[in-house]
C-alpha cells in the first residue's frame, strides 16, 4: 500500500509541476504553440487530480476522526478536505462550461474563475501529493 501511495503522490506531483508551468509560462510561447490546446489537454489530468485529492482528503478526515488525534491534525484535515471539495466544484462546473461552449467560448466570468482554479490546484496537488508521501514512508 506504501508504494501505492508514493505512485499517486509523484503523480499528481507530476500533474502540478505541468500545471505551474502552463499557468506560468504559457503567457511567452502564444505564437508557437496554442495554449488552448495545452490546457484542454491537462484539464483531463487536473480533472484526475481533483478527484484523487478529493478521494485522498476525505479518507485522511475519515481515519483522523475515527482514531482521534490532535486538534492540529483535524483542522489541517478537515480544511484539505473542503478545499478540495470546493476545488472539484468550481473545476468541474468551469470544465463542463468549457467543454460545452463551442466556438464562441466562455464568458469572462468563467475565463476569471480560472485564475483561482489553477493556483488552487496546484497548492491542493502540492499538499495531498507531500501528505501521500510523508504516509507512505512512515508505513
Amino acid at each position: 500500500m506504501s508504494s501505492l501511495k508514493k505512485v499517486f503522490a509523484l503523480i499528481l506531483s507530476l500533474i502540478a509541476i505541468a500545471v505551474l508551468f502552463q499557468l506560468i509560462f504559457s503567457p511567452f510561447y502564444p505564437d508557437t504553440v496554442d495554449t488552448d490546446v495545452v490546457w484542454n489537454a491537462l484539464n483531463w489530468f487536473i480533472a484526475f487530480g481533483v478527484a484523487a485529492a478529493l478521494i485522498a482528503t476525505y479518507l485522511r478526515k475519515r481515519a483522523l476522526s475515527a482514531h482521534g488525534g490532535n486538534g492540529r491534525e483535524h483542522i489541517f484535515a478537515n480544511t484539505a478536505f473542503y478545499a478540495a471539495a470546493v476545488l472539484a466544484i468550481w473545476f468541474f462546473w468551469n470544465w463542463f462550461d468549457d467543454l460545452t461552449v463551442g466556438e464562441e467560448g466562455q464568458s469572462q466570468v468563467r475565463l476569471i474563475f480560472w485564475g483561482f482554479i489553477n493556483p488552487l490546484f496546484i497548492i491542493l496537488m502540492g499538499t495531498v501529493s507531500a501528505r501521500l508521501w510523508k504516509d507512505a514512508s512512515r508505513t
